[in-house]
């Protein structure tokens, strides 16, 4: 389905119900004589006027069924695309492109879109927004320009087409791709280095102690292009690194956080040991984090996670979410350069864009052990909880009375001053884990509380600025 970003736009380009220009020879050629085909040659094909070829084109209910039907093959069988913005287009451009995606429902999606749209009116085009639902046909429609060509130019993010398989089926409607394509099949293409930023991500998990890792999105083959240099770029820097790390793949059926969560709650229940999650998307890893609380298991004191696109449910995400970052405005700004160079250089050489990323450092990897750091959007502060709070927590954990917890700690004040030694270590958390390190004076280090109660000591991470 085809969005207007503003207003509605009808298939001729013009507002709902304004009159639709006559029907013009596509500059689409004929795949058995290699000229352009007019309404003529498909009226000659189906047997009927250049008329009834208009009105099947514009969709006017005066045409018997069967001869609609007859058209409509001659269409397909000769590769006519009607051109409704005939007048227009004989004294130059329509003003219009279109960008194709898979689905605006993921924040990835409907970041690109926006910003491809606010690069365009920056040049006085009106971006149309596909849909395509990861569709094959829809996908095939968009690369060959849409039946009805009403647009300059294409920007065309596929999930189920390859880069060869668009190049063999695009016509003249200049054209560039958005996305992860090993193999672009010579057109134009904008993308992030996944490979590198892959290596990054791995990297960070490495170098905070991370050795079991998986990654949670595996869905190798020619048409998941993100997840194949993903996992080679991990695989790349656990080589580079050496040492004991190991990679497990877990394979999703889609990047969603209903998937994260199955996965991730499937993989656990199995026994698995994995102190870090490098997800293929922020959606993935968000279902992970669900999973992980549920399960309870501790992010990122068990299980470190991190994801992909910067989304922003990952920023509000408990605990905030570890990502790699591309650089959104970049990326539209880069897609419209390069369509707009091709309309005007048909032939030039095929071109690559590259755009930025950043490795964006939130709770979820390194919890409240985590600084301030120009590379952190917001610092994280550990709040200590008042003596009173911290001593009524420990007496339930205990199971002790005030002067039974004294006498075996020395002094109320004595927990209280471990606890302020302990509470930024990176290895505790939480009164818990404080607990526990208090474990072999108190004698209760793998105690379950007297009572269920919630924990009233510590606020954890919080957001500051």
């Amino acid at each position: 389905m085809l969005w207007g970003m503003s207003d509605p736009v009808s298939p001729s380009g013009g507002p709902p119900g304004a009159p639709q220009e006559e029907a013009q020879a596509a500059p689409g050629r004929s795949a058995r004589a290699g000229k352009a085909v007019g309404i003529k040659d498909v009226a000659a094909r189906a047997g009927v006027s250049w008329k009834t070829v208009t009105n099947v084109i514009h969709g006017r209910p005066n045409v018997a069924p069967a001869t609609r039907r007859r058209v409509e093959r001659a269409i397909a069988e000769l590769g006519y695309r009607a051109n409704l913005a005939g007048r227009q287009l004989r004294h130059g451009r329509t003003g219009l492109l279109a960008v194709s995606v898979p689905d605006l429902a993921t924040p990835y999606y409907a970041d690109l879109a926006r910003s491809v749209v606010q690069r365009a009116r920056k040049d006085d085009y009106t971006v149309l927004v596909d849909e395509t639902g990861h569709s094959i046909a829809r996908e095939t429609s968009a690369a060959r320009g849409y039946p009805v060509r009403f647009t300059d130019g294409v920007l065309l993010s596929p999930s189920r087409l390859t880069g060869p398989e668009i190049a063999a089926l695009r016509t003249d409607t200049p054209l560039v791709l958005l996305g992860e394509q090993a193999d672009s099949g010579g057109l134009d293409q904008v993308s992030i280095d996944n490979v590198g930023s892959a290596r990054e991500a791995t990297r960070h998990m490495l170098t905070l102690g991370r050795r079991r890792l998986a990654f949670l999105g595996a869905e190798i083959g020619p048409h998941r292009k993100a997840s194949s240099l993903r996992i080679a770029g991990v695989r790349a820097e656990l080589a580079a690194w050496g040492g004991d790390a190991e990679l497990a793949l877990v394979e999703t059926s889609e990047y969603s956080r209903s998937e994260g969560f199955a996965r991730t709650r499937r993989e656990y229940e199995a026994g698995a040991r994995h102190d870090a999650l490098i997800c293929a998307t922020d959606l993935l890893a968000v279902g992970a984090l669900h999973a992980l609380a549920m399960l309870g298991l501790r992010s990122p004191d068990d299980v470190a996670v991190l994801g992909w696109d910067n989304a922003p449910e990952g920023e509000y995400a408990w605990p905030p979410l570890t990502t790699i970052a591309p650089d959104m405005a970049e990326f539209g700004s880069q897609a419209i350069n390069l369509l707009l160079a091709r309309i005007v250089e048909p032939a030039a050489p095929a071109r690559r864009s590259v755009v930025n990323h950043r490795l964006v450092v939130r709770a979820s990897t390194l919890g409240s052990a985590a600084t301030f750091n120009p590379a952190v959007p917001y610092q994280i502060r550990h709040e200590r909880p008042s003596p009173g709070e911290l001593i009524r927590e420990a007496r339930v954990r205990a199971g002790l009375t005030q002067s039974a917890l004294a006498s075996q700690i020395g002094s109320s004040q004595a927990l209280i001053a471990r606890y302020e030694a302990d509470a930024v270590s990176p290895t505790v958390r939480s009164l818990d884990r404080i607990l526990e390190a208090l474990g072999s004076d108190l004698e209760i280090g793998s105690r379950p509380p007297a009572a269920p109660r919630a924990q009233a000591g510590v606020k954890g991470v919080r957001q500051n600025g």
